[in-house]
């Protein structure tokens, strides 16, 4: 009874085995047979790489959305696939295979940037795959923005070369300190602060019993106070109320008639 249950055991076993061998056979041969590995195209002219895929039984197909620029893949040339190449990655025949070609090394040129704001100019170098090198600012009263560039304009360079400008800005303006407008009239006032360059910008009437029209009764910024041209200046100035009461010439007294 005992050997006939291992007679059993074995049997099944047996068969379990065959059905396996069996099954990864016909998988290879109904499968795997009519799947190849994927050919490496990489770095290959576009007819060699019409060749293989032609012998392969793989139809190929040049994709120009794909197109890049590649250090070291002459233009020309495959430079990337849509399908991993390699022995344990398989490929039906009559599958396509999508391929992009090399546009060869990118070809940059230092773009012009006179005149332009620092800001802008780091924009524009970003947008040409350069980046900033070394920021050095002078003062100028007549060049504003970008007075030179390091490498010149026009050189030729690789991605990510970094370009050194020298930008012009305008000098600071001339500081001074706020003197005392009060008590003093508006119309004295305004051109002696021109004359320095600076300006009364916004100006309020207010009405102040006892003093004249036209004069300075509150400034800012205060006595003292550090100002330059970029400075608002705001001043009080006295005015006289208006009042609605019209003075109306004497009448004369009538006389009582006899």
């Amino acid at each position: 009874m005992r050997r006939s249950f291992l007679d059993n055991l074995l049997f099944a076993f047996l068969v379990v085995v065959a059905f396996g061998a069996s099954s990864y056979f016909w998988f290879n041969f109904f499968v795997r047979g009519k799947s190849i590995p994927t050919p490496n195209l990489i770095g290959k002219s576009i007819n060699d790489a019409r060749a293989i895929c032609s012998d392969l039984g793989i139809m190929l197909l040049v994709d120009p959305a794909a197109a890049r620029h590649a250090d070291r893949v002459a233009a020309g040339a495959v430079v990337w696939q849509n399908r991993t190449a390699g022995p344990a990655n398989f490929v039906k025949r009559g599958t396509r295979l999508r391929i992009g070609v090399s546009l060869g090394p990118l070809v940059l040129h230092v773009p012009d940037l006179a005149a332009t704001s620092a800001r802008t100019a780091l924009l524009r170098l970003g947008q040409q795959a350069l980046r900033l090198g070394n920021l050095a600012y002078v003062d100028d009263a007549t060049v504003r923005g970008v007075m030179a560039e390091d490498p010149p304009v026009g050189t030729v360079v690789v991605a990510q070369t970094p370009v050194s400008l020298l930008v012009g800005m305008q000098p600071p303006p001339r500081p001074f300190v706020m003197p005392d407008l009060i008590d003093l009239p508006l119309d004295q006032v305004r051109p002696a602060l021109e004359e320095k360059g600076l300006a009364v910008s916004n100006v309020r009437f207010e009405a102040y019993p006892g003093i004249a029209d036209g004069i300075i009764i509150r400034q800012y910024p205060l006595l003292g106070a550090p100002v330059s041209a970029r400075d608002a200046i705001t001043v009080v100035v006295s005015k006289r109320e208006e009042t609605g009461i019209i003075e109306q010439p004497a009448q004369p007294v009538p006389q009582p008639q006899p």
